[in-house]
């Protein structure tokens, strides 16, 4: 799974970057920050980002989760971090401090998932970054949109149900981008595996390694970018292609993924079928006529040219009044 950090609650301590050269590898071990605040409780996941734990504070007894990653220049997780400092809401995963160890965690029992890490002297690289941070639910969105498609089709497809909290889960991840471009950035691999859920249920834009700046000095607010950077199948057409593109590519990503989110896509061959087609503003027969509203919501979200997509307040303001009217029908028919 992948865990992504976000908000930061200022570092009040600053960053310990243990250089002492008196200091020998084992010695650091042991006077592991991690280990002498921090009870580790469970691997939540890892892959080539660096791994996370679930952590119990030893002071407060306060659960947070907490990421390590071999930190190298220009290394995806240092990039949030500097990035990421001042941003604070609801609907983002909150960030609340970092540090620097010589050493990854030494895990002592082999029955844990996660294998043990190196330490910098057989990484020369560079050292690890320990991000401290909000614990959220195992499940993603992505994990409920499959439960979901999993469902029946008089469940799924034309659930109230699933419309209502679709409708929910849609304009909380419109809230975080409208603050996120409010912040002049761009986040640049919104997908349904980069939003979780807080342990109280409410939406948390993740994984910000590929966050990037607006450039006010530029009157178009475009900027000289790396092409092809995010995930291919959420991509906008200028950022696959293009060179300069703005905030305008998030607003893409959102039109496909409120689009998952109503519509029941039952195995990997329709979805194959059928993507490629939405992405060019081209919906599956039906879903004009049983969502109609949120159609006139999702297309333009979807053009082709970034000028045409609306902005993430506008969005907001649509999803709100679609919210409330479909509330008013259900209210109607009970």
């Amino acid at each position: 799974m992948i865990y992504l950090l976000v908000e930061d609650i200022m570092f009040a301590e600053g960053v310990d970057t243990g250089d002492s050269s008196s200091e020998t590898t084992s010695a650091q071990s042991k006077s592991s920050r991690f280990t002498s605040e921090f009870e580790p409780i469970m691997c939540l996941g890892e892959g080539a980002f660096g791994r996370v734990f679930e952590v119990k504070e030893k002071l407060t007894e306060c659960h947070f989760a907490v990421k390590i990653v071999l930190c190298k220049e220009n290394n995806k997780a240092l990039r949030e971090v500097k990035a990421l400092t001042n941003l604070h809401h609801h609907n983002i995963v909150r960030y609340y401090n970092y540090w620097m160890e010589d050493s990854g965690y030494q895990q002592d029992g082999a029955e844990d998932s996660c294998s043990s890490s190196q330490s910098s002297a057989e990484n020369s690289s560079g050292k690890y970054l320990y991000i401290q941070m909000e614990v959220c639910d195992l499940k993603t969105l992505q994990v409920w949109i499959d439960e979901k498609n999993m469902q029946n089709e008089k469940e799924s497809l034309y659930s109230s149900k699933r419309r209502e909290e679709s409708l929910t889960i849609a304009t909380q991840i419109v809230s975080g981008v409208e603050y996120i471009h409010s912040k002049k950035l761009i986040h640049r691999d919104l997908k349904p595996a980069n939003i979780m859920f807080g342990r109280d249920g409410e939406v948390k834009i993740g994984d910000f390694g590929l966050v990037t700046a607006e450039n006010d000095d530029d009157a178009e607010n475009l900027l000289e970018r790396t092409v092809y950077k995010g995930t291919p199948s959420y991509m906008a057409p200028e950022q696959k292609n293009q060179k300069t593109y703005d905030r305008k590519i998030d607003i893409f990503a959102l039109g496909l993924i409120c689009f998952e989110l109503f519509w029941k896509i039952s195995t990997s061959h329709e979805r194959q079928t059928i993507w490629g087609d939405v992405r060019g503003q081209k919906f599956p027969k039906g879903f004009s006529g049983h969502f109609s509203e949120e159609y006139k919501i999702i297309k333009p979200m979807l053009c082709f040219k970034p000028n045409d997509r609306p902005e993430a307040e506008e969005l907001k303001r649509a999803l709100e009044k679609c919210t409330r009217r479909n509330n008013t029908r259900a209210s109607r028919t009970v």
